[in-house]
């Protein structure tokens, strides 16, 4: 028997040793936490590994992405009054596109978790990108308003797959001290990623006129090279592996980790892969059976609440996001020349940016945290969605940027949230849930705004305000923040 197979052979002998201890440990005080010192919290083992290449890669990977994501949304959002003009397409097609495009996200976030939750995250990682990239490429030979819209809701459903496991992964590797701000870093790739569609458009488009299809070429190379970096870097999550019983492939994992980030202050001896096996079995004890990727798990006892609350959050939340950017366009198209749309497009891409900034900067503050950040932005988001009925006619754009400044960093704290308030075993089932009820949120928001732009071009707004204020609301039924706690100790 090799070195290797001696060190498996140990690490299951060892589980059947311990099996009992840990059954009997967690039945006299279900969410008791082991303080000895024959366990290691897997957060403190990250904490003591650091944040070095080995993660800084597969952000590198997703944030490339996110930038393809972001051109993607600029390219979709400037190409509707060029295909007006070139296939003389109604409004009615346009509300069908988009919600094509948002149909798609909500089953491939329903996908994901049921995918990443049972087989990983790593392959479903490299999967999603590699048809995300084919679908937007095939999007340039559309001839027709048809196949367009199937390329748009295939697409839908590889980002919509995409986003949960992307995030869960980056969460699992993370330490839990950079959790919050490291986030903001890929939500803020997509930001960058809008700024890069507008500049190729500044250079390829003129007006309603150009090539949209050499625009979504050029939006489509970042997603390319992230593929072929992700076949390099990504690795599977050595979390989700501990708590799937492969110890083997989350040691080796975890050395690569320690080798990449050049660390010196842990090493994954024999003694520490014990007592993370220890953390394993006793996490796996606690936790219901049901919990693997299972939607009926999001239902079961206190879980349900907590569900229900996210998903509102999560569909009102959507609802004025994605209402603003499709709807800023389409307004400062009739209010003002294309080069001032074009500028003002720019500044909301701009605010986004910032939002990420200030988003990273706040969320680890004690006081404000995840929970109260996300309060305190929806009721910035409705005031200012509130004094476009008023002041439209002149300050209609920055009033826009501004309500889309608010709403952008909530969508980073509503997915860290989202992330640390399920388990790793339900945790993108858990995510990719809620963001497909938050895609709901945007299948109706064309149609909604489409009905009430009949009274007025602004009407739409009253529509995000209400959202906003709906959403703040629910948001103080989350039960505490979760900042500073551990991934798997907040369920």
């Amino acid at each position: 028997m090799n070195e290797i197979e001696e060190q498996e052979a140990s690490h299951y002998s060892t589980i059947n040793e311990l099996k009992s201890e840990i059954q009997i440990v967690s039945q006299k005080e279900e969410n008791s936490v082991i303080k000895s010192d024959s366990i290691i919290n897997f957060d403190d083992t990250l904490t003591q590994i650091g944040f070095g290449r080995f993660q800084i890669m597969q952000y590198l990977v997703s944030i490339i992405l996110g930038i393809m994501e972001g051109a993607q949304i600029t390219i979709f959002t400037l190409m509707i009054p060029i295909l007006k003009n070139e296939w003389n397409i109604s409004e009615s097609i346009v509300s069908l596109q988009t919600s094509f495009i948002f149909i798609g996200f909500l089953v491939g976030s329903m996908l994901s978790g049921q995918f990443t939750d049972r087989y990983g995250r790593k392959f479903p990682f490299i999967f999603s990108t590699l048809f995300t990239v084919l679908i937007c490429f095939a999007t340039i030979l559309c001839t027709n308003v048809y196949e367009l819209l199937i390329m748009r809701g295939l697409m839908g459903i590889f980002v919509g797959f995409f986003a949960p496991c992307c995030v869960t992964l980056l969460q699992e590797i993370t330490p839990n001290n950079l959790r919050g701000q490291m986030t903001g870093s890929v939500t803020l790739s997509v930001a960058i990623g809008q700024l890069y569609g507008f500049f190729m458009a500044s250079l390829i488009l003129d007006g309603i006129n150009g090539s949209w299809r050499w625009l979504t070429f050029l939006g489509s190379l970042p997603g390319l090279a992230a593929f072929i970096l992700s076949l390099m870097y990504i690795q599977e999550s050595p979390r989700y592996l501990l708590l799937e019983g492969k110890y083997y492939e989350a040691f080796q994992t975890l050395r690569l980790m320690i080798k990449t980030n050049n660390t010196t202050k842990f090493s994954l001896t024999i003694e520490n892969e014990h007592k993370l096996v220890i953390w394993s079995l006793y996490m796996n004890s606690i936790a219901r059976k049901t919990e693997h990727g299972s939607f009926k798990s999001l239902l079961n006892g206190d879980r349900l609440y907590i569900s229900l609350v996210l998903w509102s959050i999560w569909f009102f939340l959507c609802f004025a996001y994605y209402g603003n950017l499709m709807t800023m366009p389409q307004i400062l198209y009739q209010l003002k020349d294309n080069q001032s749309q074009l500028q003002q497009l720019v500044y909301a891409c701009l605010s986004d940016i910032l939002g990420a900034i200030l988003a990273t900067l706040i969320i680890d503050i004690k006081g404000l945290g995840r929970k109260n950040s996300l309060i305190i932005g929806f009721i910035t988001a409705a005031v200012f969605s509130f004094l476009q009925l008023y002041y439209y006619e002149n300050h209609f754009a920055i009033l826009a940027i501004l309500q889309k400044l608010f709403l952008s960093m909530n969508y980073i704290f509503c997915y860290q949230l989202t992330t640390e308030l399920y388990p790793t075993k339900l945790r993108t089932t858990g995510l990719g849930t809620a963001v497909a009820i938050g895609r709901l949120g945007v299948i109706l928001m064309p149609w909604s705004c489409m009905i009430v732009s009949q009274y007025s071009i602004i009407a739409p707004f009253l529509l995000f305000s209400v959202a906003s204020f709906i959403g703040s609301i629910f948001t103080c039924f989350i039960p505490f923040d979760t900042l500073g706690k551990s991934l798997d100790n907040n369920n």
